[in-house]
């Protein structure tokens, strides 16, 4: 069936006059229109043009949270002003029921919402902080839009269709993985897809390639104008090649890498305190301070945010779609979404030979190293269901080093079980086949899916060590690759080390997440809030630069450190210690017939 939607727009301000209506029984019709030319007053001015609205549908809402960034987001404080009018330019009533809420009296003579909201950038806050990949920002040289935090929805229209036009300088370029009409709006089929396209505009430059069917585009931002899309490009797309290899197929038809790199200045003017990416269908956007280099890790974000792609962009449960944007509801598989995603990052590289194994195995080491100071009494599901909780949201890193080694084990364990024939990537393949972007699995009957389209050891796996808190097996499940694995010894690397791991509060600002014994008793204790170090003082823009400090001294050094506890400051003199290798895997040498029938299987894709 061929469903045609004809769209009316109807531009109203006070006074204006106004097109007629289409007929009472025509769908419900939105169109957004955003004025972005005038970014000196650093609010976003929306338009929202509305035809054929009932009562059911007067509440208007932004979102409290959205997809992926598993935090308590409340959009609607940024909003400065808020009104409603009729098609005859009169004023109508509107009251702010909640935070996010606007309820509209009379709203089936709405034509037209006008209100104005804050970026999130340079925003006033103190709880609740928006990570930068997670909001909007608007500069002099770039935008930053996010559709969500900006655009909202009409209770019961969720799921219909929308239309958006941007008014933007006219010498900028647009990086979008949304379709731009020849009428000059783009078009999105519900709010959700909406939501799940973000905007970067600005002097950006651009290039592309091809991964299996998938056109791949990067639009980048960079305040240092050496950093181009074309370097980006360069740097991934060999990690994007062995991406397509592990997909083995084109979950979509095009892609947009969205970078947005800030000078430090304008990190610290803006009030940025984080970094990093947020996946979408079509697309990722990144935003970090600018340090005129790429790292490794830089590749291993991208390969991680591409492959969101399968999970949970096409496998995932009922929860994620139609999303429920007004009230925060987790779901238990955050180790499928985030996790699984993580294991697949690394493992493409390896099996495509990116990757040593060597360098693979120091890399499950670190994940493994970060572990041990997280809790170690509370499972994936635990953390996943606790996710908006104060103490949920400081054990969420760990699903990126936890949940990753969890992945790699249940790998090894499918492909033991398989004979070889099947791991954990040919099983997410089969799922993958059997639901996808629009037909989501039951949340509630995930595990009984997986354990019953693989094997009933599964089962034991699964409570174990998904829905259990058991240590992970992987002194022997590596040994049945031919890993032996070492628990500790001194380091090769003769740099010293603090002793200290960081984390970030609700204010993102660095705690001390873990510290060693030594560190302790030189009166450092978890979560003191960092302030300076070897009098500096330390945020996560900075940290890196002040924490390399430390590798040019030597052990014994002392260190000047400033803590805040309790809300009082504290000044501490800590000792540089000598480094320690902990969680080693070496090659044993000489294997037997199946350690090297496993380990040949494990190294390819099936």
């Amino acid at each position: 069936m061929k469903k045609i939607l004809i769209f009316i727009v109807v531009y109203c301000v006070p006074g204006s006059g106004y097109l007629q209506a289409t007929e009472p029984d025509s769908p419900v019709e939105v169109t957004f229109e955003v004025n972005l030319s005038n970014y000196t007053d650093d609010l976003f001015h929306v338009s929202v043009i509305v035809n054929g609205l009932t009562n059911e549908n007067n509440i208007y809402n932004l979102p409290a949270t959205v997809p992926g960034t598993y935090a308590i987001l409340d959009f609607g404080r940024f909003v400065k002003t808020f009104r409603a009018y009729d098609r005859d330019g009169n004023e109508l009533s509107v009251k702010h029921i909640s935070t996010n809420q606007w309820k509209i009296d009379d709203a089936e003579n709405l034509v037209n919402l006008l209100y104005d909201i804050e970026d999130t950038y340079d925003a006033d806050i103190s709880e609740n902080v928006i990570d930068p990949m997670s909001g909007t920002g608007i500069d002099s040289a770039f935008v930053v839009l996010n559709t969500f935090g900006v655009l909202g929805y009409f209770e019961g229209l969720q799921s219909n269709p929308v239309k958006l036009k941007l008014d933007y300088r006219s010498d900028w370029t647009v990086g979008t993985a949304m379709q731009l009409g020849d009428d000059g709006y783009y078009f999105a089929a519900t709010y959700d897809r909406l939501a799940d396209s973000p905007f970067l505009i600005g002097n950006l430059t651009n290039a592309n390639t091809k991964v299996n069917d998938i056109d791949v585009d990067v639009y980048l931002y960079s305040s240092d104008t050496s950093v181009t899309a074309g370097k980006v490009m360069k740097m991934a797309d060999e990690v994007l090649q062995a991406a397509g290899e592990f997909m083995g197929y084109s979950p979509t038809d095009h892609y947009d890498f969205l970078f947005c790199f800030m000078s430090r200045e304008d990190y610290q003017r803006n009030n940025l305190q984080s970094a990093g990416a947020l996946e979408h269908f079509n697309s990722s956007l990144f935003v970090f301070p600018s340090t005129g280099r790429f790292s490794n890790h830089m590749r291993d974000d991208m390969a991680h945010e591409f492959m969101h792609i399968l999970t949970p962009l096409n496998l995932h449960s009922n929860i994620i779609e139609p999303y429920n944007f007004e009230v925060p509801t987790a779901s238990e598989h955050i180790w499928l979404y985030e996790g699984v995603t993580e294991w697949e990052a690394h493992i493409l590289q390896l099996r495509a030979g990116l990757i040593t194994p060597k360098e693979y195995l120091k890399n499950i080491s670190q994940e493994l190293n970060v572990n041990d100071h997280f809790d170690q009494e509370i499972s994936l599901t635990e953390m996943s269901k606790e996710v908006y909780s104060d103490e949920g949201r400081q054990q969420f890193f760990n699903f990126y080093n936890r949940g990753a080694v969890t992945a790699a084990m249940l790998d090894i364990r499918l492909l033991e079980l398989s004979n070889g024939k099947r791991g954990l990537r040919e099983v997410l393949l089969d799922l993958l086949n059997k639901y996808g972007k629009n037909k989501p699995f039951p949340e509630d009957e995930f595990f009984n899916i997986l354990f019953n389209t693989t094997y009933p050891e599964i089962e034991d796996f699964i409570d174990d060590y998904i829905k259990g808190d058991k240590p992970l097996p992987y002194v022997e499940y590596m040994e049945k690759l031919g890993y032996r694995y070492i628990p500790e010894r001194v380091s090769e690397d003769n740099r010293p080390v603090l002793g200290i791991n960081l984390g970030i509060n609700d204010k993102n600002q660095l705690i001390v997440a873990d510290a060693s014994d030594g560190l302790q008793k030189e009166g450092i204790m978890k979560n003191d809030v960092l302030l300076k170090v070897l009098g500096e003082d330390i945020n996560m823009t900075n940290a890196r630069q002040i924490l390399g400090q430390l590798m040019s001294m030597q052990v014994g050094d002392s260190v000047a450190i400033v803590v805040e506890r309790d809300g009082k400051q504290t000044n501490i003199i800590a000792t540089l210690k000598q480094r320690m290798d902990k969680h080693i895997f070496e090659d044993m040498g000489k294997l037997t017939e199946d350690q090297k029938s496993l380990r040949e299987t494990w190294m390819k894709n099936l």
